[in-house]
C-alpha cells in the first residue's frame, strides 16, 4: 500500500476542483448548492452544476481557462509510469454537449442577449415575477411626492365614507369569490377594511382620481404601514383579521404608488401561515368534524350556540384552506416549499361531492379543485434523481402524477358548463390546472437533463434518457407545447373583466405559459437548415412559402406608402437560375417575424435549460398529437 502511494505522487495531480479560496459562484450561492469547477482548460470557465444545467455562470467573466506552459503532453502521458495507467485514462475528455452549445439555441435565450445580469430559469415563476418588476415595464414614480407628506393614520382621513362602503361592497363582489370564503370581520378593528379598499380602489372613477390625485399613493403608504406593524409586532396583532389581510394583500398589490421591491408575497403568506397555526386554524376541521359527530350522537340534534360554533370552525376551516392553496400557488415554479399542509380532515371537507343535487354553494369545490392539484404537482416537483438507479422509479411516479392532474382536470372539464352560476371562476381555473402541469413537465426534463450528465460532444442528450427503454423526452416536450398553448387559449376565451380581478399570480402564469410558447418558435426559426423532407419544389414547402410571404406583407402594412407594383412573373428556368420566388419578395427567412415594434424584448428572457434547436427539431419530423388531454 505504501509503494502505492508512492507512484501516485509521482503523478501531478490533475484534479482541477475549485480551490477553497475561490468563492462559489453565483448561481450555486444563490441556491445554496455544491460548486466545483470540473474543467478549467475549456472556454468559458463554468463550474459543473451551471455546465450541466446550461446556465450562465459567473466564472465566465471572473477565471480565465488555464492553458498549458508548453505544447508538449502533460507528464502523466510520457512519464515512464504511463505505461501503467490504461489507455481509457489518459484520452481526451469529452466536453459535455450544453457548453458546446452556442447561445442562441438556448429557449430563453431570444431576447435577452444585451442583459448583465443572469435569470436562473430553475425557478421559472420566480423568473417571471423578477422579470415583471424590470424598470421598462413599470411605469417611472419619480415626480410623485415622498411618502412621508402623503402619511395617513386612519382610512376615514383618505376616503370618505360613501366611497368606503363602496370599495367594501366592490371587493366583496368582484374579488372575495377568489378567496372562497366569507370574510370575518370585527367591529373593532378597521384593518380589514383598509386592506379591501385598498386592493378595489383601481375602480374608483376618474372623477374621484382627478378631484384627489394621490388618493391611491396614500392609501397604499397606509396599507404598508399597517402590514409592517402585522409583521414586526406578530404577536400583538395576531388575529383572524391580521391573517386575512395578509392573505389579501399576498395575492393582490395595491395598484397607485411606486412598487415596493422588498414586498413579497410569499413572505406575507409565510407570516400568515405562522399566525394561523398560533390560532389553531390548521386544527378548525378536525374540531368541525368532532362537533357533527357528538351532534350525531344527540340524535342530529344541535343547540343554537354549537350551531354559530360550527358555522364559525367551518369558516375558520375554509380561511386555513385557501391560506394553503394561496402558498401553493405562490410557491409552486419559485423554489420555495410551503409551510402549511392540508390534513386529512381538510381534504375531507373539501372533497369533490357525489352528486351536485341540491349543491348552491361552489367554494369547497373550488377549494378541492385548487388544492387536489396543487398537492400533486408538489409532490411532483419534489421528485429527484439522486443516482442513475434511480431513474425508472422516478420516472414510474413522474408518470403517476403526470396522470394524477389528468383526473383533476377531467373533474374541472364540465364545470364551467354544467354549473348553474360562478361558472366564470370555474373557467378560469383551467389556467391554474395548465400551470400546474406545465411546472411538473418542466420541472421533469430538467432532472431528466441533469441526470444525462456529460455525452459526447455533437450527440443529442435526450436519447441517453430512457427510463425502461422508453424515449419519453419528446413526447414530454410535445405535452409541454400542447399545455401552454392550452392556458393561452383558457385565458383568451376568459371573460375579460372577470379575469382582470384574478390573483395577480394568474398574469404571471399566463406570461410564463407565453414566453415558453414564443421561446420555442424563436428556438425553431433560428435553426439553420430545417426544410421540408422532400424538398424546396414540393407543393407543401411552396404553399409555406406564399403564406409566409402574405403575412410578412400584412404585418408591413403600416409602411406602405402606396399601392405594392404587381410582381414580374418568369419563366421556370430564370426563376430557378436566380433563385428567387414571389413569396421571396415579402418574405426573408433572415428577418423577424412577428416582433411588434413598440415591444423591445432586449429587457425579457435569458435562458432555461439546454435544450438544443435539434431536440425541437426532432419534434417537428415526428408526428405531433393535437389537443388538450
Amino acid at each position: 500500500m505504501k509503494r502505492s502511494r508512492q507512484q501516485v505522487t509521482q503523478i501531478p495531480s490533475i484534479s482541477t476542483r475549485r480551490s477553497k479560496g475561490i468563492q462559489a459562484c453565483t448561481s450555486c450561492r444563490k441556491n445554496k448548492t455544491r460548486c466545483e469547477i470540473l474543467d478549467t482548460t475549456t472556454s468559458p470557465v463554468q463550474c459543473h452544476r451551471c455546465k450541466v444545467i446550461g446556465i450562465h455562470c459567473s466564472y465566465e467573466e471572473t477565471l480565465a481557462p488555464t492553458v498549458p506552459e508548453s505544447p508538449s503532453p502533460p507528464a502523466p502521458i510520457t512519464s515512464a509510469n504511463s505505461s501503467n495507467i490504461p489507455d481509457s485514462s489518459v484520452r481526451p475528455r469529452p466536453d459535455p454537449y450544453p457548453s458546446a452549445m452556442p447561445p442562441d439555441t438556448r429557449i430563453w435565450q431570444f431576447v435577452n442577449e444585451d442583459r448583465s445580469e443572469t435569470i436562473d430559469w430553475s425557478a421559472p415563476m420566480l423568473a417571471i415575477q423578477n422579470l415583471a418588476r424590470l424598470p421598462a415595464v413599470n411605469p417611472n414614480f419619480a415626480n410623485l411626492p415622498s411618502s412621508s407628506s402623503l402619511r395617513e393614520t386612519h382610512l376615514e382621513n383618505i376616503l370618505s365614507l360613501g366611497q368606503i362602503q363602496y370599495l367594501l361592497e366592490l371587493f366583496d363582489h368582484k374579488y372575495s369569490p377568489w378567496l372562497n370564503f366569507k370574510l370575518i370581520r370585527h367591529s373593532n378593528s378597521g384593518l380589514l377594511d383598509t386592506i379591501c379598499c385598498s386592493v378595489a380602489s383601481r375602480y374608483l372613477d376618474m372623477n374621484c382620481s382627478a378631484a384627489n390625485p394621490d388618493l391611491d399613493v396614500r392609501l397604499q403608504v397606509l396599507t404598508e404601514d399597517l402590514v409592517i406593524k402585522i409583521i414586526f409586532n406578530p404577536r400583538v396583532s395576531e388575529s383572524v383579521e391580521a391573517i386575512q389581510a395578509l392573505l389579501i394583500l399576498s395575492l393582490w398589490d395595491p395598484i397607485g404608488g411606486p412598487e415596493n421591491e422588498g414586498r413579497d408575497g410569499r413572505v406575507l403568506l409565510a407570516s400568515a401561515v405562522s399566525m394561523a397555526m398560533n390560532l389553531r386554524l390548521n386544527q378548525a376541521s378536525a374540531r368541525a368534524e368532532a362537533l357533527q359527530k357528538s351532534s350525531g350522537l344527540n340524535g342530529g340534534y344541535m343547540a343554537e350556540a354549537d350551531v354559530v360554533a360550527l358555522n364559525e370552525l367551518l369558516e375558520h376551516a375554509r380561511l386555513w384552506v385557501s391560506l394553503t392553496n394561496a402558498e401553493s400557488m405562490l410557491c409552486i415554479g419559485t423554489g420555495r416549499v410551503p409551510l402549511s399542509r392540508r390534513s386529512p380532515e381538510d381534504k375531507k371537507l373539501i372533497e369533490f361531492p357525489e352528486s351536485f343535487v341540491g349543491l348552491t354553494d361552489y367554494r369547497n369545490l373550488r377549494l378541492g379543485l385548487v388544492s387536489m392539484q396543487a398537492t400533486t404537482a408538489e409532490e411532483g416537483v419534489a421528485l429527484r434523481i439522486k443516482a442513475p438507479s434511480d431513474i425508472d422509479g422516478w420516472y414510474e411516479q413522474m408518470t403517476k402524477n403526470l396522470e394524477s392532474l389528468k383526473r383533476g382536470r377531467r373533474l374541472l372539464l364540465p364545470l364551467p358548463v354544467i354549473l348553474d352560476h360562478e361558472q366564470a371562476y370555474f373557467h378560469i381555473l383551467h389556467v391554474y390546472d395548465g400551470i400546474c402541469r406545465l411546472l411538473l413537465l418542466y420541472h421533469a426534463l430538467r432532472e431528466a437533463k441533469v441526470a444525462v450528465g456529460h455525452i459526447p460532444a455533437g450527440e443529442i442528450w435526450h436519447r441517453h434518457f430512457l427510463p425502461h427503454g422508453v424515449p419519453v423526452i419528446p413526447e414530454w416536450g410535445r405535452d409541454m407545447i400542447r399545455t401552454g398553448e392550452a392556458i393561452l387559449v383558457y385565458a383568451c376565451q376568459a371573460d375579460a373583466d372577470l379575469l382582470s380581478t384574478a390573483p395577480d399570480v394568474f398574469f404571471h402564469m399566463i406570461t410564463l405559459a407565453a414566453s415558453y410558447v414564443v421561446g420555442v418558435k424563436f428556438l425553431m426559426y433560428r435553426k439553420p437548415g430545417v426544410v421540408h423532407p422532400r424538398g424546396a419544389r414540393h407543393s407543401a414547402h411552396k404553399c409555406a412559402l406564399l403564406i409566409n410571404g402574405m403575412i410578412a406583407k400584412w404585418e408591413r402594412r403600416g409602411t406602405m406608402d402606396q399601392r405594392p407594383v404587381a410582381p414580374k412573373y418568369s419563366t421556370p428556368s430564370s426563376s430557378d437560375s436566380d433563385g428567387g420566388s414571389y413569396a421571396e419578395g415579402y418574405y426573408s427567412n433572415n428577418s423577424p417575424l412577428t416582433s411588434p415594434p413598440e415591444l423591445d424584448f432586449s429587457i425579457f428572457l435569458n435562458q432555461m435549460m439546454g435544450m438544443d434547436a435539434d431536440f425541437w427539431k426532432e419534434l417537428q419530423n415526428q408526428e405531433l398529437d393535437v389537443g388538450y388531454q
